[in-house]
C-alpha cells in the first residue's frame, strides 16, 4: 500500500493504516504502539525535511512468522551523516532530534540509503513474537513493491515466492491490462505458484498458461535460486524483465515472446551461475529497464526492500501497474 505524504494532514492517515496493518497481524499492544510512533515520526519527517514523499506499508507473511515493513521513500535533500543522524538530539529543521532515534528504538530492525541531493529510503521492520528475521524460509532475503496505476483500485501485476526444499521460486507476472481483468489474470498465477506440486520450472509454467486460459492472459518470469548448487534458472513468456547484479555488472536473462493464456511459442530455460553476493531483479514494465544499481554506492549492501523501493522510485514509468522484486541469499551482502 502506497500513502502519499505532502502536507501534516496525512500523517494521521499514515499512522492509521500502520495500525490496521498491525492489528490484522495480530501485534500486541506494545508492537502497535511502536508502529504508530515510527509510522508518524517517518511521516512527519517526509513533511519536514524532504517536502513530499510516501509511505510503503508490507505486510509480510513466512512459514508461521509476521512482520510489518514500514518504508518512507522521497527525492529531498537526503541525509549527509546518517550516523549522526540517528543519535538522539541531533536536527536539522529547529526540532527535538529524536526522530530517527526513536523510530530506531521502536523496530526491530533499521536500513536506510540516501543520497546528498537525491532523497531518502528509511525501512523499519517489526517483527511479531519470537521472530527474529524475516526470509524465505531460512535462505533467502526479498523485497517486493507492487502498485496500481493512478486510478485502480487494484493492481494488474503480481508476484510470489515459494521455497523448494533446496530453493525457492520467484515469479512477477502482469496481466493484460489494467484493473480487475488484469488482476484476475495475475491471481490465477498466483494461485498455480502456491498450489503447485512441480519443481520443474516448464512445468509450472505450463500449468500456469492452462489456467490463464480463462483470462486475458499476461507476461510472466519464473526464476528458481538453487543456493547449494549456486544456479539460477529462468523461465519467461513476455516483458518481464529478470537480472542478476554483481559489483560492476548486470547480465540480464532472456525470455521468450508470447501472451501466457493465449500463445506461447517457446517454452526454454535458461540457467547461469549465482555468483556469491549476487542480486536478482525482476520487474515488470511499469519499470522502465534503464535503471543502472551502479550509480548508487553502497545501495548493494542494503535490504532487497530498500534496493526495489528505489528502483520504484526512480524509474516507474507512472502510466502502468508496476512491480519489482529483489532478492538475494540471507547474509551475503555486498559493500
Amino acid at each position: 500500500m502506497l500513502i502519499p505524504v505532502k502536507e501534516p494532514s496525512q500523517v494521521g492517515d499514515a499512522r492509521r493504516r500502520a495500525l490496521a496493518f498491525a492489528q490484522e497481524l495480530k501485534f500486541d499492544d506494545s508492537r502497535r504502539g511502536a508502529v504508530a510512533l515510527a509510522a508518524t515520526e517517518m511521516a512527519t519527517n517526509l513533511v519536514k525535511h524532504a517536502g513530499s514523499g510516501y509511505i510503503l506499508l508490507q505486510p509480510v507473511r513466512d512459514n508461521g512468522n509476521s512482520a510489518l515493513r514500514v518504508i518512507s521513500v522521497d527525492k529531498g535533500p537526503g541525509i549527509r551523516d546518517i550516523t549522526k543522524a540517528l543519535s538522539d538530539g541531533h536536527s536539522t529543521a529547529g526540532t527535538l532530534g529524536t526522530g530517527l532515534g526513536a523510530i530506531r528504538r521502536a523496530a526491530s530492525a533499521l536500513n536506510v540509503y540516501s543520497s546528498p541531493g537525491a532523497g531518502t529510503v528509511l525501512l523499519a521492520e517489526f517483527w511479531n513474537g519470537n521472530t527474529k528475521h524475516l526470509s524465505i524460509g531460512k535462505d533467502f532475503d526479498v523485497g517486493v513493491v507492487s502498485e496500481p496505476v493512478a486510478g485502480e483500485e487494484v493492481c494488474g501485476d503480481g508476484w510470489g515466492v515459494r521455497e523448494l526444499r533446496d530453493a525457492a521460486l520467484l515469479m512477477v507476472v502482469d496481466g493484460l491490462g489494467h484493473g480487475l481483468p488484469a488482476s484476475d489474470a495475475s491471481r490465477e498465477a498466483e494461485r498455480i505458484l502456491e498450489a503447485t506440486k512441480h519443481n520443474s520450472l516448464p512445468d509450472i509454467l505450463k500449468d500456469t498458461h492452462d489456467a490463464l486460459r480463462k483470462t486475458r492472459g499476461a507476461a510472466f518470469g519464473l526464476a528458481r535460486i538453487d543456493a547449494d548448487r549456486r544456479l539460477l534458472s529462468f523461465v519467461g513468456v513476455g516483458n518481464i524483465a529478470t537480472s542478476i547484479v554483481t559489483p560492476g555488472a548486470s547480465r540480464s536473462v532472456a525470455s521468450h515472446n508470447g501472451i501466457l493464456g493465449q500463445n506461447v511459442e517457446r517454452i526454454q530455460e535458461f540457467t547461469v551461475p549465482w555468483e556469491s553476493n549476487a542480486l536478482v531483479v525482476m520487474h515488470s514494465d511499469g519499470l522502465t529497464t534503464r535503471w543502472d544499481l551502479g550509480r548508487y554506492p553502497g545501495i548493494l549492501s542494503k535490504h532487497p526492500a530498500v534496493i526495489a523501493a528505489i528502483l520504484h522510485r526512480d524509474f516507474c514509468r507512472g502510466r502502468d501497474d508496476v512491480t519489482v522484486l529483489v532478492a538475494r541469499l540471507a547474509g551475503e551482502t555486498n559493500s
